[in-house]
């Protein structure tokens, strides 16, 4: 699991790094980038989610490129490190709004189902978690890993018999 304290200020940077490089050219948001992304930044969790879907050769949808690391010190490199930072900011932001999500459906007293976001082929991670119902104290809710498509949606109340 990522350390938010250790990684906090690091994201932030990057966060806004990147949210400025918008008009810049891509040579320019790269040197950007590289500043946030740099030979330090190492996420085991992420790679050991790569190799996990490596080894069953097949990947969620947000994981387009990322499929094989390339090798350090060359351009396919930078874009990975980027991609991977990318899904880092996503997961980290996923985390911090579950509580939030999971505390409206409370406060109005509903209860809170994973559902998966998109159609087609499934995730062999997420499956088994697709409309489980999940309260305030379960530790099995999404994400489930980089770039998991999975919400938290409201659940209909259970019908009252008799």
């Amino acid at each position: 699991m990522i350390d938010r304290e250790a990684f906090g200020p690091r994201v932030d940077a990057a966060r806004l790094a990147i949210a400025g490089t918008r008009g810049l050219s891509s040579r320019e948001q790269e040197a950007v980038v590289g500043i946030c992304v740099t030979s330090e930044f190492s996420w085991p969790d992420f790679d050991r989610w790569q190799a996990f879907f490596a080894a069953r050769r097949t990947f969620p949808a947000r994981w387009e490129g990322l499929q094989v690391v390339p090798p350090a010190a060359t351009p396919e490199a930078s874009v990975y490190q980027h991609r991977k930072l990318d899904l880092l900011l996503e997961w980290l932001d996923m985390l911090a709004h579950r509580s939030t999500v999971l505390a409206h459906y409370a406060r109005h007293g509903m209860r809170a189902r994973i559902v998966r976001q998109q159609s087609g082929a499934g995730c062999s991670v997420c499956d088994p978690f697709h409309a489980r119902e999940v309260g305030p104290h379960d530790d099995t809710m999404p994400p489930f890993h980089p770039g998991c498509r999975c919400v938290l949606l409201a659940a209909r109340p259970r019908s009252r018999a008799g």
